[in-house]
């Protein structure tokens, strides 16, 4: 059950399993679906799997900062208030996300738990909102430094997921997604597309991923 800005988006919990390679969600009726950022990034997943061997410092850094930042504005979207946190580049980074959050038209939803049947994927969007004047998947994303839009494939695909997902389980369209970046060295950007762009691309990664596990 999701409680945002006084509106409740009647869509349930989903259990998260993980485990050492993958995460995986069980549905309500029991079906046990990947998480879309382990389908999207299926292809990358031995590249991604040696840098954390070869970077542990870095990589365990940039994830706690990325939870940090992504806690605060989930805190600040529910609760209404600003969080205090000592670090000050968590601070900086949490200031600029905002800064673009408060430029959506409403948040309707939070962290909502998400799946399809049609997708077989499920997951947990970061922010359901409009954006002027359309509904728009609003995904978070910290990084170092903003990343060229030729660098956001997976992004824009698991945002694509979640804009499917979330029609067929509110029966709303989303003809939009949005990626809002910021970075360690103060910069921010929102990234736009329109959520039919990316199916082609989507889709290929989901038949290889299925393809590859036989299933």
């Amino acid at each position: 059950m999701n409680l945002v800005n006084g509106k409740n988006t009647d869509l349930p919990d989903l259990e998260c399993v993980t485990t050492n390679n993958s995460r995986y969600y069980v549905t309500p009726e029991g079906k046990h679906y990947p998480s879309v950022t382990t389908v999207v990034n299926w292809d990358k997943r031995a590249f991604f799997a040696e840098w954390r061997k070869n970077n542990p410092g870095k990589s365990s850094a940039i994830l706690s900062r990325g939870t940090k930042v992504h806690k605060l504005v989930e805190d600040y979207l529910e609760i209404g208030i600003i969080p205090s946190q000592d670090d000050p580049v968590v601070n900086s980074m949490f200031t600029n996300l905002v800064s673009m959050v408060d430029e959506l038209d409403e948040v309707i939803s939070v962290e909502a738990a998400l799946y399809s049947d049609l997708l077989q994927l499920a997951g947990r969007v970061d922010c359901v909102g409009i954006l002027n004047g359309e509904y728009c998947i609003v995904d978070f994303k910290t990084s170092t430094k903003i990343k060229p839009e030729k660098w956001l494939t997976e992004y824009w695909c698991q945002a694509t997921a979640y804009a499917i997902m979330w029609q067929e389980r509110t029966g709303i369209p989303v003809p939009k997604i949005a990626i809002m970046m910021v970075s360690e060295d103060g910069k921010k950007k929102l990234f736009t597309k329109d959520s039919k762009d990316m199916v082609p691309v989507l889709k290929e990664k989901i038949d290889k991923y299925r393809s590859e596990l036989h299933l």
